[in-house]
């Protein structure tokens, strides 16, 4: 076959594509089905699949210009996804397969392939899509080229940088930041001062530690608006949660972020290896798109490389989902929390994280009230005043020129040095920084996290300012089944004292008192006589008194 032949054919081809547009099935297509009768006479296009001159290029162009414009069905690092619906009403993000592309092809189009016929001519005809060829469809490149790139989802308006000003997109695809705005209406525009004084106010129940502490949290609050804005080129830290109780509300303060979203928690229990394990959920969620992530309660060890990799992923970040495939997604849109109430991490998860500690308040404490019932529900009902809070306060700081200070003690520098200034002059709060590097430094150390323990147990047992010996503290661990690091859980007295004489000599080597969560613990030693009378002499006795700062 010469060129000229070549190109004889194509023109042919395309002949005959162009005279199918104005295809009728009565009229041209030989043995027509009243199926094919019925297509013909409803209003989708015609596509035709691979057959004959027609490559599978061919057919993925026709059908995802079609698909493309519904923004129903996206492109997802490197997979075709779509949507679906979760049980709590939330929209999320599937990949799509095979299976479901058949039928979801034949929403959008009319299919159909070129057949030989009895006389041996090539005609078209109305056809189903097999399920190799629906698979070769999502792979093709066109998939790719026509299809919305969707990086992430949120429900509710996003407040991003249009040219020079600042744009608020409502519902459905934004162009901009790539994020399907799956729910929420467009918010009033809210006075700053009424602004600040509200956001502050959803905080007042909260019995922070430090001062520090709650201005980690009002960071916390308006980092995800910063984040999904584009006004943030790194990333946003885990929002660690750290209370000395249970019921002392951090896991409701990580809700009420989420709710001012629009958005629910989607949860990651604590379970180890295997099936289900914490990674493997995580990554469920990941591809679901979901952006507000919590890992609920966990305590005592925590290690996920897996986890810490994806809090400093760049560009996209790769998930493996059991019968799903592999799906890249955009990390920068997802926000991590983690509740505990006493977690001991890595020291490269505990820089990865703002820790933001709280006290359970004390009996009889009269929380607000609120018409709607409490304060979760009062923050739902007003979402979108809320909302319109969190974006007066980007304007502002956008407005006096997206400044920062020059804080550093934090690895996310960016994020840390945007926050601290709209902590400090937005919100006339102290720095966001104020006391996190001693948090950093406890959550990642397994002798200090066992120290807190402690010393929130003799808090709870009444014996504050009381000199407390080794074996003292031994019992009380023993009757708060508070693991000892390095002591089998079969261990004897004996053994347990002298196994907490090492723990704290090394705590109080170089710092004496020790300050813990609110407290100071105080080593003192002292010579003591034998009781026994005999006259072999006394000896060195090392006491610990715990008292509340």
């Amino acid at each position: 076959m010469t060129a000229n032949d070549s190109i004889t054919e194509e023109a042919e081809v395309d002949a005959q594509v162009d005279a199918f547009t104005e295809w009728s099935a009565e009229n041209q297509i030989e043995g027509a089905t009243e199926q094919a009768r019925e297509a013909a006479a409803d209003k989708l296009l015609h596509v035709i699949l691979p057959s004959d001159v027609v490559t599978i290029s061919n057919s993925a162009e026709d059908l995802f210009k079609l698909i493309g414009p519904s923004h129903q069905v996206f492109m997802r690092g490197g997979a075709v996804v779509t949507l679906a619906q979760r049980d709590d009403g939330l929209l999320a993000l599937d990949i799509l397969r095979a299976a479901a592309a058949r039928s979801l092809f034949e929403k959008y189009a009319r299919l159909f392939a070129w057949r030989t016929s009895q006389k041996g001519e090539l005609m078209l005809k109305p056809v189903n899509c097999p399920h190799d060829m629906a698979e070769a469809l999502l792979l093709s490149t066109e998939a790719a080229k026509y299809l919305p790139r969707v990086q992430g989802l949120i429900n509710c308006p996003v407040l991003r940088k249009v040219g020079g000003n600042l744009e608020a997109a409502g519902p459905g695809y934004d162009e901009v930041t790539r994020l399907l705005v799956t729910g929420g209406k467009l918010p009033p525009v809210v006075p700053l001062p009424q602004a600040v004084e509200h956001l502050k106010a959803l905080f007042a129940d909260f019995n922070f530690q430090s001062p520090g502490d709650q201005s980690r949290s009002i960071g916390s609050l308006i980092s995800p608006a910063l984040q999904m804005g584009g006004f943030l080129k790194g990333r946003v830290p885990a929002d660690v949660a750290e209370a000395d109780q249970s019921q002392s509300g951090k896991t409701y303060r990580q809700k009420l972020n989420a709710a001012v979203y629009n958005e629910k928690m989607s949860l990651i229990t604590n379970r180890q290896g295997g099936v289900g394990s914490v990674d493997e959920s995580l990554n469920q969620q990941l591809v679901a798109g979901r952006p507000f992530i919590q890992f609920d309660n966990f305590r005592g060890r925590f290690d996920s490389a897996h986890l810490e990799a994806f809090l400093t992923a760049d560009g996209t970040f790769s998930c493996r989902v059991p019968h799903r495939g592999e799906v890249g997604v955009a990390p920068e849109n997802f926000f991590i929390f983690m509740s505990s109430n006493g977690v001991n991490t890595t020291r490269d998860f505990a820089n990865r994280s703002n820790i933001i500690r709280i006290r359970k308040q004390p009996p009889g404490y009269q929380f607000q009230k609120y018409e709607e019932g409490d304060l979760l529900s009062h923050v739902r009902h007003w979402q979108s005043y809320y909302l319109g809070c969190v974006f007066a306060v980007i304007r502002e700081w956008h407005d006096q020129g997206c400044p920062r200070t020059t804080e550093t003690r934090h690895d996310f520098r960016e994020w840390a040095q945007i926050v601290d200034w709209i902590v400090q002059h937005i919100f006339q709060t102290v720095p966001v920084m104020d006391g996190h590097q001693q948090a950093q430094e406890r959550v990642s150390n397994p002798a200090l996290v066992w120290l807190r323990s402690v010393v929130l147990a003799v808090n709870e047992s009444g014996e504050l300012d009381c000199p407390l010996t080794a074996t003292d503290i031994f019992g009380l661990c023993d009757s708060a089944d508070i693991p000892v690091p390095g002591l089998r859980p079969d261990a004897d007295e004996d053994k347990g004292k002298k196994v907490i004489g090492t723990i704290m000599a090394k705590l109080f080597k170089e710092h004496n008192p020790l300050e813990v969560d609110g407290f100071a613990v105080t080593r003192e030693e002292k010579y003591l006589n034998r009781d026994d009378g005999n006259d072999g002499g006394g000896f060195k006795s090392k006491t610990y008194t715990v008292t509340k700062l």
